[in-house]
């Protein structure tokens, strides 16, 4: 396992957060030097991304009196530190993630637009061939797309615990209800849509969301 320190947060880089990352980067469907390319730009950009977006939490962590760790692993990014949170220091928390990944996303789309490059529905460029090209949609798909799932009120992703958040002093219990409900409705679309992959990711999560409303507690992020 890798170890290292960035802004003096110690980070955790598990084996299985490479392979997932070569996984999704769509490169065995590829041959060659495109898949070597694809591997070679998707991977350092997944990597930089998730790591800024738990740098974000691990700064209102320690805002907050925590001393946070980061851990990468096959499922994402957790930070996570010692100490009790208030109702809206917890959403702060949940909020900092995305809210590091849209800056970063606010950049690429504004280079993509300065360099000249056609940007579609907010995370495609149009006929994106060069390696510039790539590495600005793959930060587009990455800190926005990937963002916008994961604000969805789902837990244990950030919408799921910013809403989780919101209800506690109200319904504790609604929050994984609502989760479940629409981790369902997600999983259904992609898997009609052809995308397996978020298909599954999100019948997991439907799984896991039916579980902590029954009081089962999983330890999943």
């Amino acid at each position: 396992m890798l170890h290292f320190r960035f802004m003096e947060f110690p980070v955790r880089v598990h084996w299985m957060f490479w392979v997932v990352s070569v996984l999704l980067s769509g490169a065995l469907s590829m041959e060659g030097r495109e898949a070597f390319t694809q591997v070679l730009i998707w991977v350092p950009v997944v990597f930089v991304s998730i790591l800024w977006h738990e740098i974000g939490h691990a700064q209102a962590q320690r805002k907050y009196g925590s001393r946070p760790e980061i851990l990468l692993y096959s499922m994402g990014g957790l930070c996570s530190g010692q100490g009790r949170f208030t109702r809206h220091q917890s959403m702060w928390i949940s909020a900092a993630g995305p809210a590091a990944s849209i800056c970063f996303y606010g950049a690429a789309f504004v280079i993509a637009e300065l360099r000249g490059y056609d940007v579609v529905f907010g995370f495609f460029l149009r006929g994106a061939h060069g390696i510039e090209a790539r590495i600005l949609q793959d930060f587009l798909w990455v800190n926005g797309f990937w963002t916008l799932i994961n604000l969805l009120p789902v837990l244990p992703l950030d919408g799921g615990q910013l809403f989780a958040a919101y209800t506690a002093n109200k319904n504790p219990r609604l929050a994984p209800v609502v989760g479940l409900i629409a981790a369902i409705v997600v999983a259904a679309l992609a898997i009609l849509s052809g995308m397996l992959f978020i298909g599954f990711f999100f019948g997991y999560l439907a799984y896991t969301n039916w579980q902590r409303s029954k009081g089962v507690q999983q330890g999943f992020w």
